[in-house]
Parts: structure tokens; sequence; C-alpha cells
């Protein structure tokens, strides 16, 4: 109804080059981190082509991709990530909850890369239970949500400092593909491209604990032209599919939008602790022309969700949701500007920058029991207009609130109030690990 149809990226060629990690020392057993890096290198150097891990049990720190390599995983290959803090520095220039810094290394890391990607059948385990003690340590989070250091001050990479690395962050770079492979256990993020443009996300399986803090299975931020498809989040501890633009002034100074992305035929298994599909909170460059549809959670706690604040600034514009199914969880719809951020992410001008949310279609949506269906939260100052429902069908507990919206409009939509509907994703339910529940966001 108001997505714009574009070209969608197409899959990245590489030449017929092909070499093995273990042409250049890599043993199974042994922290072959060098070695990867060797074949990388190689392969980019030679004008590009494939480099294999083979099948095995394979130990490594930070892999960094460059231009014109396909890293393929294959089948039977089991990766595991060092938990050594000092194997991911030193440190790289890197987006932290939508705010600019230096830190650790993500696990698998680019930035200004072109025609490359990572691919195979092979099973990657980020040892995420070491990270997320860090969670509690708020300490590099709240000097950069204070915004008062120039970017180049924003350093850090020290366990005292706590910011977790992103599993895979590709930044500022071109033609990319991620296919196929199995990711366990993120220290933080797991799929975050950045700035990008024309990226794919493939057929990708994550399955991070419940209890893992911030664990977002697929987060694309800022970029231009991304197709999410045919993906799957067994369980995660946050946003399962998720689009993000930076975070308040940090991201207007850049002034990168998120925009021109499909996500489909995606699905998720198990619980999740926030949402199936999410906009924000960190949308403050603006996210416009998205279609998501023919999607499948089974119990997130929210199945579409746009999040925001005052303060955020930002417009989020041009979004048709269809042909999405949610089992249970807390909210089916839901549209907030009233987003529960901590205290130094408070607006610092009350009543500025409000959020903007307009011209939204959501189409053939079933909800089969949530705790409340349609909520609008708007706040004084906020905008929320041109919202479209059309046949939807929800049973909850709590079935329509709305705050302040301008431009309602509901076409066969059957919401069935049962007092009984919804349920709060168990935090231990399809859990691989576990850790104390304090830790969770």
């Amino acid at each position: 109804m108001f997505f714009k149809e574009f070209p969608l990226p197409k899959d990245p060629i590489f030449p017929p080059l092909t070499v093995s990690i273990t042409d250049f020392g890599a043993v199974e057993g042994v922290k072959c981190t060098d070695a990867i890096a060797q074949a990388i290198e190689h392969v980019s150097k030679a004008g590009g082509g494939r480099v294999v891990v083979p099948s095995g049990e394979w130990l490594t720190g930070k892999i960094h991709l460059m231009s014109n390599v396909d890293l393929h995983f294959a089948e039977g290959a089991h990766v595991t990530f060092s938990k050594d803090p000092e194997d991911y520095l030193p440190v790289v220039f890197t987006m932290y909850e939508g705010i600019r810094c230096y830190n650790y290394s993500a696990l698998i890391y680019a930035n200004g890369i072109e025609n490359a990607a990572v691919t195979g059948k092979g099973v990657l385990d980020g040892n995420g239970e070491f990270w997320w003690m860090w969670a509690k340590n708020l300490t590099a989070r709240d000097i950069l949500y204070a915004g008062e250091l120039p970017v180049e001050e924003r350093r850090f990479g020290t366990p005292e400092y706590g910011l977790r690395p992103m599993f895979m962050q590709i930044l500022s770079s071109k033609n990319i593909l991620i296919e196929g492979i199995t990711i366990l256990n993120s220290p933080c993020w797991t799929v975050h491209p950045v700035w990008c443009e024309d990226v794919i996300v493939r057929g990708v399986t994550i399955e991070n604990p419940t209890v893992s803090p911030n664990t977002d299975g697929v987060n694309i931020e800022s970029c231009n032209r991304a197709l999410v498809e045919d993906c799957t989040v067994v369980t995660t501890g946050d946003d399962m599919y998720c689009l993000k633009a930076g975070r308040n002034e940090d991201a207007w100074e850049v002034g990168i939008p998120c925009e021109n992305v499909v996500i489909r035929n995606c699905r998720c298994l198990g619980p999740s602790m926030s949402g199936g599909i999410v906009i924000g909170s960190e949308m403050s460059a603006s996210v416009r022309n998205v279609l998501a549809e023919n999607c499948d959670f089974a119990h997130p706690a929210n199945c579409v969700r746009i999040k925001s604040k005052d303060g955020r600034g930002g417009i989020v514009e041009n979004i048709d949701y269809r042909n999405l199914h949610q089992s249970k969880g807390m909210r089916g719809i839901n549209i907030s500007y009233r987003y529960s951020c901590e205290a130094c992410d408070d607006a610092k001008e009350p009543g500025k920058y409000m959020p903007v949310v307009r011209n939204i279609s959501f189409e053939n949506i079933k909800c089969d029991s949530v705790i409340s269906g349609i909520t609008l939260d708007n706040l004084p100052g906020g905008v929320m207009e041109n919202l479209y429902f059309k046949n939807i069908e929800m049973t909850a507990k709590t079935c329509l609130t709305a705050d302040s919206v301008s431009g309602l409009n509901f076409e066969n939509v059957s919401l069935t109030e049962d007092p009984s509907a919804g349920q709060v994703p168990d935090q231990a339910e399809g859990a691989r690990i576990f850790i104390a529940p304090d830790y969770v966001k």
C-alpha cells in the first residue's frame, strides 16, 4: 500500500580460486586465527575467490573479511570463537547500540569492503556465556549515551568498560551476502550490517538463549537495499529481525537512513524476549520503504513492534506488513513512544525531537493469543498518522488501546477478548545455556 518496489540486491560473484585454511597451517583444536587471516588476504590479493573452513572442530579469534572473498564454512565445520578478550584487539571502529565508538572487534568484522560473502552450512559458536556477564557493567554505555565525547575519544576495549562485541558486524560495505550458516551464543547483537548497500541475509539460523542479554538476531542498521529471507531464529534474548538507524544526536550527525528493505519468509521456532519484526528504538536517522511479509512467529513477546521515545527524532514511514502469524506472546501490534530506556538515555530537552510514524499498513495479520492486541502509545508532541489495518484477527486479553492517532483506519478487523489470552515467554524455555536472570535486559 505504501511500500514501493526497488531493485533487490543480487548475489556477489567470485572467481573460481578456492583455498582451504589448512593450506595456511590451520590445525583442528589449535587456535587458527592467523591461518584464516592469511587465507583471506591471499585470496583477496589474488583477485578473489573462496576460503573454505572444512569439516572439523576449529578454534579462532576475530575474523576480518576482505573484498572479493567468499568465506565458506563447509558442512560439518564447527567453529568456536575464543573467549579471551585479547583476541579481539586492537580496537576497531564500530557501532554500539546506534552510537559510533571504538571497541573490541566483532567476531566476524569488516569495514569498507565490496563483493564479499559468509556462506555454507557450518556452525559458528560465539561462546557468548563469557560475554553476557558483562551486561551489568554499564560504564561504557553510560559514557556513550551521555554524548559528550567526540567519536575519536570514545575508546573502550577493556573488561573494565564491559562493552561486548557483536558477533558479525559489517560497516560501510557493498554487495554483501550472508547465507546458510548457523550461529549460536552470540556475545551481543548477532548479524549487524551498518551503512551498507545491497545486503542479502538468506537462510541463516540463529539460536541464542532467551536469557542472553541483547542478543538480537538480524539487525539491519542504516542500510540501503537489503533483503532478509528464509531465516530462522530458534530463540533469542531480544528482538529477532530488527531495523535501526542510529541513536539521537549521533545518528543525526551521520544522517544515513535505513531504507528499501524486504523481510520475507522468516520464522521463529521458540520464545524471544522482545519482538518478531521490530523497528527501533534506535531509528533517529529514519526508516522508510520497508516490506515485511510471509513470516511466522511461534512465541515472541511482540509480533510487530515500532518502538521509540522522546528525544529520538526520526521518521518511520511507508512500511507494509502483510501475511504474518504469531502463536502467542505479550503484544500483537505495538507502536510506542514510551519505550522504557535507561535514565541516561532520556531526552535532554523534553518535548523536543519527537519521533514521527506515518503511512503504515498491516494486512492479513493473525495473533492467536496475546495479552495486548493492538497498542498505539503516543506522547504529547509525537506524530502517529495514517495507520491502516486490514484483515486482522487477534485473540487478546486487551484488544485495542490508542492514544492520539490521526487517520486510524480499520477494515475487516476482528479482535476477540479473552481474559486468559497471552503468555510471556519463559526465560528458560528453549535455552541451551543459563545465566542468572538479573543479567537480562
